[in-house]
């Protein structure tokens, strides 16, 4: 049984944006505006852009709840004018499957208008699923069933000497779903993991812009370093307040601060260790949360400061992060850009996230590892706080055995 298979292509070099075409399944898997996010966000694309820094903008997100395949083509002109995404995904036509009148045929007829229309345009490229199986209230029974078959293996057999394949039907289970069909946070993972492979090996291109060196600092001389200091967590002088809950002996970067809620029921030990660059800062974590809500945060001990900030900059948020452990009790380990700013004469804070948490029971692989990119913010100089935080959500009846890590915290221009 395959479960992967890619067309025969050479290596493209391609921007670092990823683009989504579909339906719900794509609508829901990442990004829909900024600060807004889809029923089971983040979703695959989020695990995707973690795990090869490809960075999939709200505004490269093509999917519309309850389309059909032909409902795609609408926005296929909006793929090729994206400023900012060259490769696109198109995993699912699962509403083909549920549309009166609509046949095996008219499906194979669409995502070959698709795929034709990308390879026309220079520049711009696509990977095709199979899409998933459909469990419980949401199966797929008779005639719509064996079309839904047959779709995935056309894909597998004729798709692929067109454009790579992907092949996420084999293997994939009820367990990964929400309801029997839109990926939770386990199908994300298993999506990606099947996805990732192909990019890497059809693609060039450049990764995420994380700090490497301490001296990566915002000023004339470098006017895209980050903005905040100690991008790479040395030092242990940060401040852990009482409601993290830290035994004896915790330890916090430089310039960093703490603060948490809920926890009753777990228990937080915080200490350094040598990273790939500069520290990594950990968090052991034991016990089990009494009840939901509970969370952590690790953030900038001082704010942006404003005055680097001028009309027009787009900023972001980048970090590495990791989850290691025997015990899937984390809902989210996400990066956060957050702006405080006036909105109809009222002052506002608004969150631009990376992975942006499951709600309860959806929880995350016990051993995760990537690199978290925010949404991106146009600054207009009426902020009066930017500041930006690693937010660790716990589950509630969970036993925790397990440690997070993050490093190379950077607030930057684009």
């Amino acid at each position: 049984m395959s479960l992967i298979v890619s067309g025969p292509i050479n290596k493209r070099r391609i921007r670092r944006g990823l683009g989504i075409l579909g339906d719900s399944f794509s609508a829901n898997c990442h990004t829909i505006v900024p600060t807004a996010y889809g029923t089971e966000a983040y979703g695959y694309a989020g695990a995707i852009a973690a795990k090869t820094g490809l960075f999939p903008s709200y505004l490269d997100n093509q999917g519309k709840v309850g389309d059909h395949s032909g409902q795609f083509m609408a926005r296929l002109p909006s793929c090729f004018t994206s400023l900012t995404a060259d490769l696109w995904m198109l995993l699912s036509r699962t509403n083909d499957s549920t549309t009166a009148g609509m046949t095996l045929a008219d499906s194979k007829a669409n995502v070959m208008k698709a795929i034709t229309a990308f390879q026309n345009t220079p520049g711009k490229y696509l990977i095709v699923g199979t899409g998933t199986p459909r469990f419980g209230t949401k199966a797929l029974t008779g005639q719509a069933l064996t079309d839904a078959i047959a779709y995935k293996d056309w894909v597998l057999t004729y798709v692929r000497q067109f454009v790579p394949v992907v092949n996420i039907w084999d293997g994939f289970t009820e367990d990964m779903t929400v309801e029997g069909l839109h990926p939770n946070i386990l199908g994300a993972d298993f999506i990606s993991s099947r996805i990732v492979p192909i990019i890497t090996a059809s693609f060039d291109f450049p990764g995420i812009p994380l700090p490497t060196d301490a001296t990566d600092i915002y000023s004339a001389i470098r006017p895209f370093g980050c903005l905040n200091p100690n991008p790479l967590m040395t030092g242990n002088t940060g401040v852990i307040n009482a409601s993290a809950n830290p035994v004896a002996g915790s330890v916090l970067a430089d310039n960093y601060k703490v603060s948490a809620s809920g926890l009753t029921g777990i228990t937080t030990r915080w200490y350094k260790e040598p990273s790939a660059y500069g520290e990594a800062q950990c968090i052991e974590l034991g016990g089990t949360m009494a009840a939901a809500g509970g969370y952590l945060y690790l953030q900038l001990n001082s704010n942006i400061t404003l005055a680097n900030l001028l009309a027009g900059d787009v900023i972001e948020m980048v970090s590495a992060p990791e989850i290691v452990g025997n015990s899937r009790g984390i809902l989210g380990w996400e990066a956060e850009l957050i702006i405080t700013k006036p909105v109809a004469g009222t002052s506002t804070t608004i969150y631009y996230r990376s992975m942006d948490k499951y709600q309860e029971p959806f929880t995350f692989p016990a051993n995760w590892k990537g690199a978290l990119e925010t949404q991106r913010y146009t600054c207009d100089v009426t902020e009066t706080v930017v500041t930006a935080r690693m937010g660790l959500y716990l589950a509630a009846g969970i036993a925790l055995d397990s440690r997070v890590k993050v490093g190379q915290i950077g607030v930057r221009k684009i």
